[in-house]
């Protein structure tokens, strides 16, 4: 293996994905084997999911489908043997995707947990970690410097009306029970009010009904 291989395939990995939405999002390794974590930025693929049959089918976990499927279909383009394994954020076992993320892509927690990124803020999400069987040279993770340690009115943590995120952790119940409640009408319908609050990255915060859609199903 030359040492572009992981270049090479990322960008074949890129071009295939396209039509979906979901794009690379960097390379690490699992038990010493490469790794490429899948994803969005932003909405990328919400307007291909919002027509795809899996939300119209009424059946649970619409996009959690709909990613295995997109998934599937990349690894069967791929030149058999390649893919040993492909973990993703759902179902069991439960994969530390947020390490994933880490090494990935260089990146660190937000105070609510999420993970930013200097430049699309919160709004990333990892859909899949695909796993390959040669062992090829990875380029190297660049670092970014954390975007919250120059933020001195911490938004995030100021903005949720029932305060569920604090210095000292998240209160996803109480969470939970305002939004699915009579008063959680604009987290319900618009997003996390604490999310949406952070500037980093704001052009690439989620379109409503994409918000609207993880809320409901957060509740």
């Amino acid at each position: 293996m030359t040492d572009n291989t992981a270049l090479k395939l990322e960008s074949d990995i890129r071009e295939i994905l396209s039509p979906s939405g979901l794009l690379p999002l960097g390379w690490f390794e699992i038990d010493d084997q490469p790794a490429l974590l899948i994803g969005n930025i932003g909405s990328s693929q919400w307007q291909v999911f919002s027509g795809a049959s899996p939300l119209a089918d009424g059946k649970a976990d619409p996009m959690n489908r709909w990613t295995v499927g997109v998934i599937s279909a990349l690894a069967e383009k791929l030149p058999a043997g390649l893919v040993v394994q492909v973990r993703y954020p759902f179902g069991e076992p439960n994969w530390p995707f947020q390490d994933y993320g880490r090494a990935a892509m260089g990146i660190d927690q937000s105070p609510i947990g999420l993970l930013i990124h200097p430049e699309y803020g919160l709004w990333t999400a990892f859909r899949a970690a695909m796993v390959f069987a040669d062992n090829f040279e990875l380029p190297k993770t660049r670092k970014f410097d954390h975007p919250c340690d120059n933020c001195s009115d911490k938004p995030c943590l100021n903005t949720c009306p029932i305060s569920a995120f604090t210095v000292d952790g998240y209160d996803y119940l109480a969470c939970k029970s305002h939004v699915a409640g009579q008063k959680g009408t604009a987290c319900r319908e618009g997003g996390c009010l604490a999310r949406l609050a952070c500037p980093v990255g704001s052009a690439h915060q989620y379109q409503k009904p994409h918000q609207a859609f993880h809320m409901k199903a957060y509740i």
